[in-house]
């Protein structure tokens, strides 16, 4: 991630528990779509389908509003 994705107002401390916590939330909740049979579950991490296709999409789930 660049440093300029990173708001400008936070201290050096402040960014680095911030990629930290974005860290975190990428390793755990990752939202896969399977495109050839458009099967959808969450995961640690992107992983192929069950159905063999490797063409998933993976979206870090922080990225969903929660409403």
């Amino acid at each position: 991630m660049a440093d300029t994705d990173i708001p400008s107002y936070l201290s050096p401390a402040e960014r680095q528990a911030w990629r930290l916590r974005l860290t975190a939330a990428n390793q755990y909740n990752v939202f896969c779509h399977c495109r050839q049979c458009q099967k959808e579950w969450v995961a640690s991490a992107p992983t192929p389908c069950s159905c063999g296709s490797r063409d998933v999409e993976a979206i870090a789930c922080w990225q969903f509003p929660d409403d």
